[in-house]
């Protein structure tokens, strides 16, 4: 496994989060999702749109967590295993799932370093 601090720090950029909007809406209109799903798949793409409108902007926006990463990661495996996927579609619906996940991987090394900058009860006594 590769260990994140050695590869290039990735980030978002317009293609890919538009990507995953339009995934959202062809499995949307597939009926992909089920029922009790709808909220939260309405709100990451509720977020998803206010990042492609900062980029648009060229202005800052509130980095992703790892919960929403996640959460993306799913939407992935869930739609390819619900619905048949065409074979051609694979290579870029993976290379995608494949960027994602490492967005998924710094955000939790991030999130594990910033624990590590929180001194402990101990520390401070």
């Amino acid at each position: 496994m590769t260990d994140v601090n050695d590869v290039a720090e990735l980030s978002l950029n317009k293609q890919l989060v538009v990507a995953v909007i339009e995934l959202i809406d062809f499995y949307s209109k597939k009926g992909v999702f089920k029922l009790n799903e709808y909220k939260d798949i309405a709100t990451i793409n509720e977020r998803l749109d206010e990042v492609v409108k900062a980029l648009d902007a060229n202005k800052e926006y509130t980095e992703l967590s790892a919960q929403e990463y996640g959460f993306i990661l799913l939407i992935f495996k869930e739609g390819t295993q619900r619905i048949p996927t065409a074979i051609e579609s694979f290579g870029q619906i993976f290379g995608i799932f494949q960027h994602y996940k490492t967005l998924l991987e710094q955000s939790v090394a991030r999130d594990e370093a910033s624990k590590k900058d929180v001194p402990r009860v101990e520390q401070l006594e």
